[in-house]
């Protein structure tokens, strides 16, 4: 808290430490006058005696926050505590919705009506707690009992298509949700069928576009957007789409100010920050729409220490899996916005004791979780499939653009390469190209034990077909010409959108990051049955397996390039598909419906897989898969011969460009010399 003219304030400190209160002058300056010390002390002796102690009581009471607001946002379905990397690299206990309640109620208990709780979407998708959603809607119902007062809907919400997330809201309701949900910028599809079931249910629960509630004499308006970003992400809405969110937070900020009068509004933002602040989503939001006083910022799973400002607008944001819980203390200044007087991202650790009725609650949620999930899938999720004596984590230490290959996405895409083989044991076998999103890689694994819930937290996304959870394994045939435009999303798109870097099996491509854009990749090669390795052809068919969303998203890539990278998913026999659906794996050829294999079960049984090298009983994952295997290779290099060799359109079409500007130059250069040659004759 900055000093106040003529009043006294309490100087920043570390927790634990004892305030220390200074005085400030007229102008601002704090006194310090050490040679007068002895006769200050005399009369601070006197003002005790008559009665400081209870005006410095009462000046507390003043500079106490007018709003203590509780955030956290991407909590991914982490119901229980789970294992983390502290800063030191140790392994401790993180999270847990018991917890987080725990830590909320104790803020209720000591400020009162002055706490405000509230969540910015992504509850759902990263344990298996998510399998339980459209039956038993775990996150949406002990958020409730938490104390949450508003949470907004993000992308992952949507992960079990329109109808799935109905029957999510459905069953919240029926077994007494308290949690107020709002979206305020979700579009129902009028014309289209499929999503009218969530209509009815975004009604009945009912989802609202904002919510006004008022705490300590503060009238406040909440309301919840999902960002372009995010909306990307989320294939499985459709019908549903979401509306501009710059448009849409105008349009509700201008309610909530002029009728509603609000005195602060917040948005609960599933769009992000990034590094670059030109492109970073809620800044953007926060520079649009100015008159929003808070941003809870979702999606990017941002963790920041200190809130970004913008104009009087204070975005923040709490990291993800509530490993932290976000404290912001806010205060009224003249002229009726807010500034913050604290802010920190508080650890949820194991030493806060839970909340028994939620520790309870989750605990016959598990018992529940277990008997369905052995039921549907034959595994129990504390069952142990192998150890590691080091930790796979999706993290790159490289630049964005050299790549984010990882010795955890290589695990996963050779685990994708063998459950296919084993599959199809009786089938001629071709090159076999593994392509998987570095994106979907949501959790790592740590040293020690390996479990099935452990497993499924990397590859918690999606649903398949037949309704269980985790996406299948699909087969599309490109060419080599379109596998090395593929390849070129490594190259140019995944800089600026991470998620979309690239984890490949089978094959390995070279690429230099300083030629033109789109035509970056220099050398690609496959690796055949035999274990020969051949450069790709051109005009080749080749087998991709990915899992359906990726296959899905092919046709993103052609979009977010615009057209450069065409793309056109084929099967064996050369024919256009886009139902992908009808091209996923069958685990089981013999039986008689198919069987999808599903990416984690794919991954669980690979680990299985592995020898026991220490004599304990357990498989142990290969110290191979410590770093990553080099099958993406950036190579950069300005020599003017390997910026053009073997080059493609993009290259062609700047070359021609250049040259056409040096013959424009050349002839206009000539122009004015003979003119002025001829102004000499004359």
């Amino acid at each position: 808290m900055s000093a106040v003219k003529g009043r006294a304030f309490v100087a920043n400190v570390p927790p634990g430490k004892p305030a220390l209160i200074r005085f400030a002058n007229e102008d601002g300056k704090v006194r310090h006058r050490s040679q007068r010390l002895r006769a200050a002390f005399v009369f601070i002796g006197w003002l005790i005696g008559s009665g400081l102690i209870a005006s410095t009581a009462a000046l507390a009471e003043q500079t106490a926050p007018d709003l203590i607001l509780l955030f956290t946002h991407d909590l991914h379905s982490s119901i229980p505590s789970h294992r983390a990397l502290d800063g030191q690299g140790r392994i401790e206990p993180r999270g847990g919705f018991a917890r987080i309640a725990a830590m909320i109620k104790a803020e209720r208990e000591k400020f009162g009506e002055r706490v405000l709780a509230v969540d910015a979407g992504d509850m759902i998708i990263g344990s298996f707690f998510q399998t339980l959603f459209q039956s038993e809607a775990p996150e949406f119902r002990l958020l409730g009992l938490a104390g949450f007062e508003a949470a907004t809907l993000g992308n992952h919400e949507f992960d079990f298509g329109p109808s799935g997330l109905a029957r999510a809201l459905a069953a919240a309701k029926a077994k007494g949700s308290r949690l107020p949900l709002i979206a305020s910028n979700t579009v129902f599809d009028s014309a289209d069928g499929r999503d009218d079931t969530l209509e009815a249910a975004w009604k009945d629960y009912p989802v609202r576009d904002f919510l006004i509630l008022e705490k300590n004499g503060l009238r406040i308006g909440i309301f919840g957007l999902v960002g372009r970003d995010a909306a990307d992400d989320a294939p499985d809405a459709v019908p549903v789409t979401f509306a501009d969110p710059l448009v849409r937070a105008r349009e509700i900020t201008t309610i909530l100010r002029e009728r509603e009068k609000i005195d602060l509004v917040i948005a609960l933002s599933h769009s992000g920050t990034s590094s670059d602040r030109k492109n970073s989503a809620d800044e953007k939001l926060a520079r649009t729409v100015p008159e929003i006083d808070v941003i809870i910022s979702g999606h990017t799973h941002t963790r920041l220490a200190a809130p970004i400002h913008v104009g009087s607008t204070l975005i923040v944001s709490a990291g993800e899996r509530g490993e932290d819980l976000g404290v912001l203390g806010l205060v009224r200044v003249p002229g009726g916005r807010f500034q913050a007087a604290s802010y920190e991202l508080r650890p949820v650790t194991a030493d806060i004791p839970e909340d028994p009725l939620i520790a309870a609650e989750i605990s016959a949620l598990q018992t529940v979780l277990d008997k369905e999930a052995g039921a549907s899938t034959g595994l129990r999720s504390d069952e142990v499939v192998a150890e590691t004596a080091f930790a796979l984590t999706p993290q790159s230490s490289g630049p964005d653009n050299e790549g984010r290959e990882v010795g955890l996405g290589d695990l996963i895409v050779d685990g994708f390469r063998r459950a296919v083989r084993l599959a199809e044991k009786n089938r001629p076998h071709d090159p076999l190209l593994v392509i998987f999103p570095w994106g979907h890689i949501r959790d790592s694994l740590l040293p020690g034990l390996i479990t099935v819930d452990d497993v499924f937290r990397v590859l918690s996304l999606g649903i398949g077909p037949d309704g269980r959870p985790g996406y299948p394994l699909v087969s599309v045939w490109l060419t080599g010409r379109e596998i090395r435009r593929l390849f070129e999303v490594e190259t140019t798109i995944a800089p600026g959108k991470e998620d979309a870097h690239l984890q490949i099996a089978g094959v390995s491509f070279r690429f230099n990051p300083r030629r033109v854009p789109f035509d970056r990749v220099t050398r690609i090669e496959v690796e055949y049955p035999d274990g020969t390795i051949r450069p790709l052809e051109s005009e080749r068919l080749y087998r991709i397996v990915s899992n359906l969303y990726m296959a899905r998203m092919i046709a993103y890539v052609s979009r977010a390039s615009h057209g450069i990278l065409k793309l056109e998913p084929k099967d064996a026999s050369g024919r256009l598909r886009t139902d992908f659906e009808n091209l996923i794996i069958d685990a089981d050829p013999v039986a008689p419906a198919g069987q999808e294999i599903k990416e984690w079960v794919a991954l669980a049984e690979f680990l299985r897989s592995f020898p026991d090298t220490n004599g304990n009983g357990r498989p142990d994952v290969p110290v191979s898969y410590a770093v990553s295997a080099g099958r993406i290779k950036a190579e950069p290099s300005w020599n003017p011969v390997k910026l053009v060799a073997g080059a493609h359109g993009p290259t062609l079409i700047v070359l021609g460009l250049i040259i056409g500007l040096s013959l424009s130059v050349f002839v206009i250069v000539r122009i004015i010399r003979r003119r002025r040659a001829l102004k000499i004759r004359r």
